[in-house]
């Protein structure tokens, strides 16, 4: 076969280098079709070139390790310090809220339900004691306090409105208040100047001046204090709630400090390890001190969030809870006592002011088996002799029941027990109003009523007030201490752990920067 037959006879693309064999002399090997063994294809020197590595790869290199561990330890600290920051921080906010805003609140409300009432009682008083010449001192005294009252009134409703800006509820209460106040205001005055003009008796008021303090008085008893009692109880639900969503917000801010500060100092022992086992050194100081500042970091924060719960429950339910119900009482106990005026005063309605004065004692001591006014003294009796055979055993429920229950600072038990003694007095003397009344004796009625001699109603009523008013400053004081303690508190830690996190954080670079640098030389 020629030459060129042999040629023709191959495949088409083969080069004469192909034709020779591997021992051809004179020719060089051809390499592999699939590049070598190490080699890709079309790419024949690619065993030499640098493989790029997958990303999960990258950080297996020490230094990049430790990198990675610090930048861990600096986020874990700084999540730390900003939880406890912004819990302490809500803690503030709420002490101000409390004590700027919602504590004023209800106790402006509880000023404005107890000037009205006694507004009430004064108009009473100066209509039942007449133009009488030995009731002039009792007349000046009612005539001043009813100016008092006024002016207190108009205070507290003011206060009130400044501070409800934002609570429907309350905002709804004030303009019931407000809408009445000048109505009664109206009828009180025409009431006074219609008795005054007549120079009508003591205990014997002008019958058009009578009119027109009925009206007065029903205004009060049907409109302006259910609408005051509902602002009073509006405000201090506001109070109570914020309490209860504080206090959970702290158990939360707790538990989650516990987690990430658990967590942070786990990670601080496992990187000392890591940093043990890695190079072979036993100790490193500055990683050393920042976990034993974290344990102390943790320390303080998981025992402040108790303190200011503690804090909390002592100003909000052991005082506050204290100075609401005393509050209140007060507010009807000047109610009852205008009862007392309104029954001297009007003949024809004395059955209804009388069980409304029932009614406002069962508000003040609660007794299940009292039925009315004259079977209230010895079931009040047995209750007190009860409790002084046994503290525990508090027989009778109402506004100052629930104090007695409540019982929790120095000097509050002596003070509830001299209120209960006076409260006690005052209902004895309204037995002998009625029994001077019930024997024809009006005149001795109307200046036992209104006297402020000792030995008087009206002087054993201020008895009363006077102990139950020092009752509700003991309980306000725990409030304000205790508000002043949580706040003081905060004041303190909260500098101490955002400070001590940023401590911890150097202290961790610290640490790590002289085993970076070995890398760097």
């Amino acid at each position: 076969m020629s030459v060129v037959g042999e040629v023709a006879s191959k495949p088409v693309g083969t080069t004469p280098q192909s034709l020779a064999g591997p021992g051809a002399p004179g020719r060089a090997a051809a390499p592999p079709a699939g590049g070598g063994q190490h080699g890709s294809p079309g790419h024949p020197h690619s065993a030499h070139l640098p493989r790029r590595l997958p990303r999960w790869a990258r950080f297996a290199d020490t230094p990049s390790r430790l990198r990675g561990l610090l930048v861990g330890l600096l986020v874990l600290t700084a999540a730390f310090g900003l939880l406890c920051w912004n819990a302490g921080s809500g803690a503030q906010s709420t002490w101000s809220a409390v004590t700027s805003s919602q504590a004023p609140q209800v106790i402006d409300a509880g000023a404005l339900y107890q000037s009205l009432t006694d507004q009430d009682a004064q108009t009473a008083n100066i209509l039942v004691d007449g133009d009488n010449p030995a009731l002039a001192g009792n007349l000046a005294t009612a005539l001043k306090t009813y100016s008092a009252d006024r002016v207190s009134a108009d205070r507290a409703l003011q206060a009130a409105t400044l501070s409800a800006a934002g609570d429907a509820a309350v905002q709804q209460s004030l303009g019931a208040v407000l809408d009445d106040m000048g109505s009664y205001d109206d009828l009180a005055a025409r009431a006074m100047e219609l008795n005054e003009h007549a120079k009508a008796g003591s205990g014997r008021p002008d019958p058009d001046a009578l009119s027109e303090y009925r009206q007065a008085t029903d205004l009060m008893q049907t409109a302006l204090l259910p609408a005051a009692d509902r602002l009073l109880q509006a405000d201090n639900a506001a109070f109570n709630d914020a309490y209860n969503s504080r206090r959970s917000d702290l158990t939360d801010a707790e538990v989650a400090t516990l987690a990430l500060g658990g967590l942070l100092l786990l990670s601080l022992l496992g990187v000392q390890g890591w940093l043990l086992l890695r190079y072979r050194r036993v100790f490193n100081p500055p990683m050393a001190a920042a976990t034993l500042l974290t344990v102390l970091l943790l320390g303080l924060a998981c025992t402040l969030y108790p303190d200011e719960r503690t804090a909390l429950h002592t100003a909000r339910r052991d005082a506050f809870d204290s100075v609401v119900a005393l509050d209140r009482a007060r507010a009807v106990s000047y109610d009852a006592n205008a009862d007392e005026s309104r029954y001297v005063l009007d003949q024809d309605r004395r059955e209804q002011y009388q069980q409304s004065f029932f009614s406002d004692s069962q508000q003040l001591a609660d007794l299940s088996s009292a039925t009315s006014v004259f079977s209230y003294d010895a079931p009040l009796r047995a209750a007190i002799d009860d409790y002084q055979a046994d503290h525990a055993r508090i027989d009778f429920g109402g506004f100052l029941g629930a104090e007695f229950h409540n019982i929790t600072f120095p000097g509050e038990r002596a003070a509830a027990e001299a209120t209960l003694t006076a409260y006690q007095k005052y209902q004895l003397d309204d037995r002998h109003l009625r029994a001077l009344m019930t024997s024809g004796q009006l005149g001795a009625a109307v200046a036992y009523n209104t006297s402020l001699a000792p030995g008087g109603s009206n002087a054993d009523f201020a008895l009363y007030d006077a102990a139950l008013t020092k009752l509700i400053a003991i309980n306000d004081d725990a409030y304000q201490n205790a508000a002043a303690s949580g706040r003081s508190e905060l004041s303190d830690r909260l500098p101490l752990l955002a400070g001590g996190s940023l401590v911890v954080m150097v202290l961790c670079l610290l640490g790590a920067r002289p085993r970076l640098a070995e890398y760097r030389r």
